[in-house]
C-alpha cells in the first residue's frame, strides 16, 4: 500500500521552501489479500491477516522560479510500522525533481526524475502471506516546440527502472530505455488533440532467455490525445493508444492491442464536481497459463467541498481483467477477475499548515481461478503539517 499522507504536492507561490511531517494510522482487515478460506497459522512466518500500520512521513519542498525557469524537488521519507506483521517494517526512500526549462517562450520542455517505494497490496504472489515492495524510478527529457499558429512538435527520452522485494512475482524487475516523437495542434480556445509515437527497449536484469522466459523485450506504442473544454464547466480528456510488445526469441510472450483512457469532469457548482472515466487496460503478466491480461474499469468520483475547510470525497471503481496468452502445449484457464474498489474520506483543512484527513475503503476481488478472491476492509486517519 502507499502512504495513505501525500508525498507529492505544490509550493503555493510565496512559498520557495516547505517541510512537511505527518502521522497516520491505518487499519487494514486483509493485509495479505487473503481467499477467506486460507488458513494463516499454515502459512510460513504466520502472518496476522489484519494489522495496524503506522506511517510516519518527513520531507521538504523547493519550487523556484528564475525567470523563464523554474526548479521543482520534493523529498521525503515514510516510516511503515506494522503492529501484528513487524517483520514487515521498512522505510521508503522517495523524490520527484523537475526542471521546467524554457529557451524561449516557444521552445521549452521538462527533464524530471522520480523514485517510488511502496507495498503493491494486490499484486498476485506464487508464496501467500507475503508482501512485495517495488521500487519504481523514472527519468525524462522531453521537448515542445511552438512553430507558429496551432502547430507544436514534441519529442524526448525517457527510462523506467522497476524492482521488486521479492522474487516469485508476476511482473518481474524490468528496465527499460526509449524515445518518443510526435505533434499537437492547439485550437484558439486551448483545446488540443496529438498524436506521438514511442519506441522502448526493455531487458530482464539476470534473466536468461528460455522456452518460457524472454531476456529482453521491444515496446512500440502510437498514441492519441485530446483535451476538450466544451464549457467553462467542463473538461474531457482523452488517451488512445495501441502498444505492441514483441519479446526477443519467444513470440509466444507477444500481444498487443489498445489501451488508454477517457475521463470527464464536471463542476456542477462552486461548491460540487464529479470525475468519471472509462479505462482500457493492457498489461504484461507472465505465468505459465497467461502472458498479459486485458480489461476495462469504470469510475466516478464526486468531490463535495462542505465549507472552505472540510472537504469530502467519494470513489468507486469497478473493473473486469481477462488473462490470456498461454504457452504452447499448456491448456488456458480462461481466468477472468472482477475488481471492486469503493473508498471515502474527508480532509479538514484546520489551518492553512494542518491537514486532517479520515477514511474508508472496501476493496475486493472475484476471480475465476481458485485461491484468488479476496475482501479487504480498511479505515485510517492522518495529520499532515507543512511549515
Amino acid at each position: 500500500m502507499a502512504a495513505l499522507l501525500p508525498g507529492v504536492g505544490t509550493a503555493d507561490e510565496l512559498d520557495t521552501l516547505q517541510f512537511r511531517a505527518g502521522q497516520s494510522f491505518q487499519h487494514d482487515s486483509n493485509v495479505f489479500r487473503l481467499p477467506e478460506s486460507t488458513n494463516t497459522l499454515a502459512l510460513p512466518g504466520r502472518p496476522e491477516r489484519s494489522d495496524t500500520i503506522g506511517i510516519t512521513t518527513v520531507g521538504v519542498l523547493l519550487d523556484k522560479k528564475y525567470s523563464l525557469q523554474r526548479f521543482e524537488l520534493d523529498v521525503y521519507a515514510d516510516r511503515y510500522d506494522y503492529k501484528n506483521n513487524s517483520r514487515l517494517n521498512f522505510t521508503s526512500k522517495n523524490y520527484e525533481a523537475a526542471w521546467r526549462w524554457s529557451v524561449t517562450p516557444r521552445l521549452y520542455g521538462n527533464l524530471t526524475a522520480d523514485r517510488r517505494e511502496y507495498v503493491d497490496n494486490t499484486a498476485d504472489l506464487q508464496n501467500q502471506g507475503q508482501l512485495n515492495r517495488r521500487i519504481d524510478r523514472t527519468t525524462l527529457a522531453d521537448a515542445e516546440y511552438d512553430l507558429g499558429g496551432a502547430w507544436r512538435v514534441t519529442g524526448g527520452f525517457f527510462s523506467r527502472d522497476l524492482t521488486n522485494s521479492l522474487a516469485a512475482t508476476f511482473e518481474s524487475d524490468y528496465s527499460v530505455r526509449g524515445a518518443q516523437a510526435g505533434a499537437r495542434f492547439v485550437f484558439p480556445s486551448g483545446n488540443w488533440v496529438g498524436y506521438r509515437f514511442k519506441s522502448g527497449k526493455g531487458e530482464y536484469p539476470g534473466r536468461t532467455l528460455s522456452t518460457v522466459l524472454a531476456s529482453d523485450f521491444q515496446d512500440r506504442e502510437h498514441e492519441f490525445r485530446a483535451l476538450w473544454a466544451p464549457t467553462g464547466k467542463t473538461t474531457v480528456r482523452a488517451r488512445l493508444s495501441h502498444l505492441e510488445r514483441s519479446n526477443d526469441g519467444l513470440a509466444a510472450r507477444d500481444f498487443s492491442g489498445l489501451t488508454g483512457q477517457v475521463d470527464a469532469t464536471l463542476n456542477a457548482t462552486a461548491k460540487t464536481s464529479v470525475t468519471a472515466g472509462l479505462v482500457r487496460e493492457l498489461e504484461n503478466y507472465q505465468t505459465n497459463t497467461a502472458s498479459y491480461y486485458a480489461g476495462n474499469r469504470v469510475f466516478i468520483a464526486p468531490t463535495y467541498k462542505a465549507t472552505e475547510k472540510i472537504t469530502v470525497r467519494l470513489r468507486y471503481d469497478h473493473g473486469r481483467r481477462d488473462f490470456k496468452g498461454a504457452l504452447p502445449g499448456v491448456v488456458a484457464t480462461g481466468r477472468r477477475d472482477t475488481l471492486n474498489l469503493t473508498s471515502l474520506s474527508v480532509d479538514y483543512q484546520v489551518l492553512r499548515a494542518l491537514k486532517l484527513r479520515a477514511w474508508v475503503q472496501r476493496d475486493n476481488r472475484d476471480s475465476s481461478a481458485a485461491g484468488l478472491d479476496y475482501k479487504s476492509n480498511a479505515m485510517g486517519i492522518s495529520a499532515l503539517a507543512s511549515f
